[in-house]
């Protein structure tokens, strides 16, 4: 049995399922700060697909999807049906929606793929507030997945560092969408600023950080 709060992504998409979802529901019943970590995640995890103003394809298009997408949880059903609009074209929606729905797609299945491995650790990125701006994602063999809230504001891009014990933080890359994917290993925390385009030698508006040891 994993620990209750590594089943807290499963849990949050609709995937745990038996003994294991009847002990975690238990336990939020009893925990209001596991109940509050629960809620963070969601809001998290869910914000992907909330991202995008709502859009009403034709007829067709759903017909397609269903006859592609196998029924299976509900996630990885999102999953697929965004995949499938990707690879449909959107019909007239036009280019403008076409590659919105593809990076969203994209995205996805990006997440679903590291959320599938059962030896992903994961953390909520607080900022000294306390406030919850996304979710780090990490394995052992110094991968990790970061998973933005919001994207960064007009002007500005996110960047995402590594820190040792001693020492300043060095860049591990720049990025402007909410899923970014990097190399951790050697660093014993993580953390994500706000920058000018372009990036900063140095953070210049920290975000937050996540300890991966």
């Amino acid at each position: 049995m994993k620990d209750l709060r590594e089943l807290l992504p499963d849990y949050a998409l609709g995937l745990l399922e038996g003994s294991e979802k009847a002990q975690l529901e238990q336990a939020l019943q009893s925990s209001p700060e596991l109940r509050q970590e629960l809620e963070e995640l969601q809001a998290v995890l869910l914000q992907i697909p909330q991202s995008l103003p709502p859009e009403v394809p034709s007829p067709s298009v759903w017909v397609k999807i269903k006859h592609k997408t196998i029924p299976r949880r509900d996630f990885l059903r999102w999953v697929a049906a965004a995949a499938v609009l990707a690879s449909l074209g959107l019909g007239g929606w036009g280019l403008d929606h076409y590659n919105r729905y593809r990076t969203l797609a994209e995205e996805h299945a990006r997440v679903a793929r590291w959320l599938a491995d059962p030896d992903v650790r994961w953390r909520l990125i607080k900022n000294a507030e306390g406030k919850s701006l996304g979710t780090m994602l990490w394995t052992e063999d110094g991968r990790c997945l970061m998973i933005l809230s919001e994207p960064p504001p007009a002007g500005k891009v996110y960047q995402a560092w590594g820190r040792k014990t001693e020492g300043d933080p060095v860049s591990l890359g720049v990025f402007t969408t909410r899923v970014f994917e990097t190399s951790y290993e050697g660093f014993a925390s993580v953390g994500v600023s706000l920058e000018p385009p372009g990036g900063s030698p140095q953070p210049t508006q920290p975000l937050g950080r996540v300890p991966t040891s």
